[in-house]
């Protein structure tokens, strides 16, 4: 033991106004034991040592140049740089009581009073001494705070390392330091001998027996006898002084020295006198501040039968203050009275209770401490705004004595609070850090209580915590990410969190500058889409921008997401590789496009005379787009037309380029009658076209033609440039005076840009069926004729809605007769079927617009049946049209009533109607020469019954003179006509007319058509 140690012995010692030296008695005369002791005591003084270092966040070690200690702070335990000083050798401003020897200099920490967000530790080496290797005394040894009230507050030891003599502890402030252990050999040694810090010691050594586990022990019993060379002479000298063994007493059913009966059986030493067992304190902590704990009662008793004193902080049985005294009777559990805390001192309050008994005095004491100061508590880390979770750490401090109690706290507003004795009122027991709520502002209120029932303020710290930082998602952005003049960026967008956002015009949230426009700040909702829309001229000049979405958390952290944009408000500028001329063979045109920011998109031609264009969307309106370079075709006059357009939308001026190329030949490219797909047939080497046209005996019907290399196409003879063939349709397809031979029906010179000319004549086939009947029966076969030009390869079909009926065809030698057969779905309900053929080019898929029916028997009566209930014919009932003004007729109206089928506004394909006409006063159900065609659905919200719908057609003017005309439904796909009249009625007149006679229909009230040149 160093010198340093035993001075602070000695100011332990004088605290307690010992005179002199208490020797052993049996070394009391030996003047060489004398010497060594005070030897120890007064020996050379070591120079206080200090280490200082600056220590910040990241932490550090301070360590001592001679080893005798380090100090470690961790990472995380300080949020700022201090200045760290260690010393050793120092006095501190408080005592050390005597039960306490020192083996280490005393360590003074500063900055004084810094608390650490997480434990530092402090190694250092003490000092054996005479303490036996891991005996009871070493094993007692702890690194103690030095208060400078002289109260002790125990660090949490880490380790120790007997053999080495070092110990590690947590230091989670700043104070004085110093390890101590237990002085149990100054009173073996009888150098203590005052009763009050012999009881100390005493306590210290049950408190230690008390921890037998945390040494490995089994038992009590096995840790006094593994230490019974130290705790025997130890439990003698109790004895001697205090008159009583209070350790052997606190373990009654031990048996400490080994003989198998229990301590309260068989005590180790017999007590001289009296035996005071205090059994309980009621209130070890008291104070007299209102609300705390305001008394305490000491419950007791004697082993003897005697007079009794209770005594307040006495030094032995004559002094202090007598607070209650009386007699007492042997082993009967007393009860001290109420003791009030203003009766106390401040601090520990020694309370002796003496009993006397034939002579022979014993005492027990009891600890009171008056705590009049309200506890504090240090809250870390402070209140603030934090991107990551927090751990709320709550550390009590008391510096009245008492010591904490209970820490509570609040989170949701309301006030903590304490019943009686720190009983939890409102609020949760704080046990160990806390987290914070994430997302959110939380308030911690908090209040501690000390162990006398102080009670301190409401300590309060707020935490806005968010660790989720926004995602920013992009719904859309337009019109594009190129912008022109006068257009506005519009970006759809929506954030995953709430949060107040702004746009910005730069790279980052914390650059750039704002954006003016609509949303483009403000508060969004989570996953609510907002659309911002910015105008052009805010980006400035022309070039490329960044528009970037930002939106903030709690704690202002920003979540982002940007546009990337190019303004662009100048025009594309295009130019060709070969300019305006004549040239003998063709020409490879190629086109360049430049553009300075958006650079160019697409570039656009024509070749026909008109004006290449876009459209308000940007996309082609007129023209082709250019690929690549373009060859000029031979034999030709062109002109080409070029128009670009660049990423913005911005548009150039037209570039024109003519050419006339080569020798231009003329020629017909197709030359169709599309009504039926009929497909002529050209023949270049001989300048003929021949068409299969069905009963083409008066013009009706118009050919579509195309040419090429042609600037004008000149009738010759007397065939117009557009063809008119007449149809008579009716339910029967009989024909007759078919010519084996195509007919010259005209001729058309074609005349190309450079005056050439040729000329082609038209010749007609007129391609019919014959001796077909309008119902074909349940026959098994049925045979008929087909006239018509047609290759090898020719395919003949009935198409009907059950599928198709294949058609057995020969062709007779010599001629265009060909003879058919096929066989009919047997049913008991006919269906309506087209005669279709089908031939490899030139020709095309011809149908026949004649309907053959294939069984006689129609389907049942009513309109559940094919029966329509309602039609008519609207407007107009009358025309009077001139040829010379109008190849067609008006617009006709017909209007239709089907239950559950018919609407004003939707089309429904299961009604079909047509428009027709014929001779003037006929009845279109009987008479063959009546013509029909396909009116189309015309929604409308004029009309009389919404239920209804309304249909509409035109033909081709007939020949002069006077005509009828109508109109006619279907709901079972051409099977079964309704035929309309202008007054509302229409049936048919031959299956239905007894059905509904209120709707007979009349073909005296049909529409009128007049005719004239």
């Amino acid at each position: 033991m160093n010198s340093k140690l035993l001075v602070v012995l000695l100011l332990g010692l004088s605290s307690y106004n010992c005179i002199g030296f208490l020797l052993p008695k049996d070394k009391q005369n030996q003047s060489s034991f004398l010497q060594s002791f005070l030897g120890l005591f007064m020996g050379t003084s070591s120079d206080l040592r200090s280490v200082s270092a600056e220590v910040g966040p990241s932490g550090g070690t301070l360590t001592a140049s001679d080893g005798s200690f380090s100090f470690e702070i961790p990472a995380g335990a300080l949020s700022e740089t201090k200045v760290i000083t260690v010393s050793r050798n120092v006095s501190p401003n408080g005592s050390i009581p005597t039960e306490y020897g020192s083996t280490s200099p005393i360590f003074k920490f500063e900055p004084e009073g810094l608390k650490f967000l997480k434990p530092a530790y402090l190694t250092i080496n003490y000092e054996q001494g005479r303490m036996p290797e891991t005996g009871i005394e070493e094993r007692s040894i702890g690194m103690y705070y030095v208060k400078d009230d002289s109260t002790l507050e125990k660090m949490k030891k880490v380790s120790v390392d007997y053999s080495a003599n070092t110990i590690k502890v947590e230091v989670v402030h700043f104070s004085f330091g110093v390890a101590l252990n237990i002085q149990i050999w100054l009173v073996s040694s009888g150098i203590i001998t005052n009763p009050n810090p012999v009881s100390n010691i005493a306590d210290r050594v049950i408190e230690e027996l008390a921890n037998y586990a945390d040494y490995g022990y089994a038992s009590p019993d096995e840790y006094f006898q593994a230490n019974a060379g130290i705790l025997g002479p130890f439990i003698n000298e109790l004895v001697d002084v205090l008159g009583t063994d209070p350790v052997t007493a606190a373990f009654p059913n031990a048996d400490f020295d080994g003989d198998g009966a229990p301590n309260f059986e068989d005590p180790m030493v017999p007590s001289l006198g009296p035996v005071i067992t205090v059994n309980s304190i009621s209130a070890p902590f008291v104070s007299t501040v209102s609300g705390s704990i305001l008394s305490t009662e000491i419950q007791w008793r004697s082993s003897k039968t005697g007079t009794y004193s209770i005594r307040k902080n006495a030094a032995d049985c004559n002094s202090g203050t007598t607070l209650y005294s009386g007699s007492v009777t042997a082993n009967v559990n007393q009860t001290s009275g109420t003791i009030l805390a203003s009766s106390l001192n401040l601090g520990t309050n020694a309370l002796r209770i003496c009993v006397t008994s034939s002579g022979v005095t014993g005492f027990g004491v009891a600890n009171v401490t008056r705590d009049d100061t309200a506890p504090g508590v240090t809250i870390l880390p402070s209140g603030g705004n934090y991107g990551v979770i927090q751990s709320v750490v709550m550390n009590c401090s008391d510096a009245g004595g008492a010591g904490c109690s209970k820490v509570i706290y609040t989170t949701n507003g309301t006030t903590p609070s304490f019943g009686a004795n720190c009983s939890v009122g409102v609020g949760t027991e704080y046990t160990s850090s806390v987290p914070t709520p994430n997302q959110t502002t939380t308030t911690f209120r908090v209040r501690t209580c000390d162990r006398a029932g102080n009670q301190s303020v409401v300590f309060s710290e707020s935490y806005t915590v968010d660790t989720i930082v926004p995602t920013i998602t992009i719904n859309s952005v337009l019109p594009s990410t190129y912008l022109k003049n006068d257009q506005v960026a519009t970006i759809s967008w929506k954030s995953d969190k709430a949060g107040n956002y702004h746009l910005k015009l730069g790279a980052t949230c914390a650059s750039g500058s704002a954006l003016s426009g609509t949303n483009v700040t403000g508060t969004v909702s989570a996953n609510e889409t907002v659309v911002s829309e910015i105008p052009v001229a805010s980006f400035g000049s022309e070039g490329n921008k960044t528009v970037v979405v930002c939106v903030a958390n709690l704690v202002g952290t920003n979540g982002s997401s940007s546009v990337n944009y190019t303004v662009d408000h100048s025009i594309p500028i295009i130019t060709a590789s070969v300019d305006n001329g004549t040239y003998t063979v063709p020409q490879t045109l190629s086109i360049n496009c430049e553009d300075l920011y958006s650079g160019c998109h697409e570039v656009i031609y024509t070749v026909n005379g008109t004006s290449p264009s876009f459209d308000a969307n940007g996309s082609i309106q007129n023209g082709q787009l250019v690929t690549g370079s373009i060859i000029t075709p031979n034999n030709a006059v062109l002109q080409y037309r070029f128009l670009a357009k660049d990423h913005a939308g911005n548009v150039s001026t037209e570039l024109v380029r003519n050419f006339t190329i080569g020798e231009l030949i003329p020629r017909f490219t197709s030359f169709d009658v599309p009504e039926f797909g009929t497909k002529g047939i050209i023949d270049d080497v001989n300048k003929t076209i021949i068409v299969n046209i069905y009963r083409a005996k008066n013009p009706t019907y118009t050919p579509i033609y195309t040419t090429e290399n042609t600037s004008m196409v000149v009738v010759t003879y007397h065939l117009p440039s557009l063809f008119n063939f007449e149809l008579v349709k009716s339910d029967y397809l009989r024909v007759s005076g078919y010519s084996d031979m195509p007919a010259l029906s005209g001729e058309l010179t074609l005349i190309s840009p450079t005056g050439y000319q040729v000329n082609y004549k038209i010749y007609t086939f007129e391609m019919g069926t014959d001796n077909s009947p309008q119902n074909l029966g349940l026959s098994s076969q049925y045979q008929f004729f087909l006239t018509g030009i047609f290759s090898s390869q020719v395919q003949f079909h009935f198409e009907t809605i059950h599928g198709n009926i294949p058609v057995l065809c020969s062709k007779n030698p010599g001629n265009h007769y060909y003879n058919c057969n096929f066989s009919p779905f047997q049913t008991e309900s006919g269906y309506s079927m087209d005669l279709i053929i089908t031939d490899v080019a030139p020709y095309s898929t011809f149908r026949f617009p004649a309907k053959y029916i294939m069984a006689g028997i129609r389907n049942g009566l009513g309109f559940e049946n094919g029966e329509i209930p309602y039609c008519i014919l609207h407007y107009p009932t009358t025309m009077s049209l001139s040829r010379s003004q109008q190849m067609e007729t008006d617009w006709i109206y017909a209007r239709v009533y089907y239950p559950n089928v018919t609407n004003n506004l939707i089309d429904n394909t299961l009604i079909k109607g047509e428009i027709g006409y014929g001779p003037s006063g006929t009845d279109p159900r009987s008479i063959a020469g009546w013509r029909f065609i396909s009116a189309k659905f015309n929604p409308t919200n004029f009309i009389d019954n919404t239920n209804n719908s309304e249909y509409a057609g035109k033909f081709y003017l007939p020949s002069d003179g006077t005509h009828s005309y109508t109109a006619r439904f279907s709901i079972d796909g051409g099977l079964n006509y309704t035929y309309c009249d202008t007054n509302g009625n229409g049936s048919d007149y031959f299956t239905y007319g007894h059905i509904y006679p209120e709707l007979q229909f009349s073909p005296n009230l049909l529409g009128t058509l007049n005719v004239t040149p």
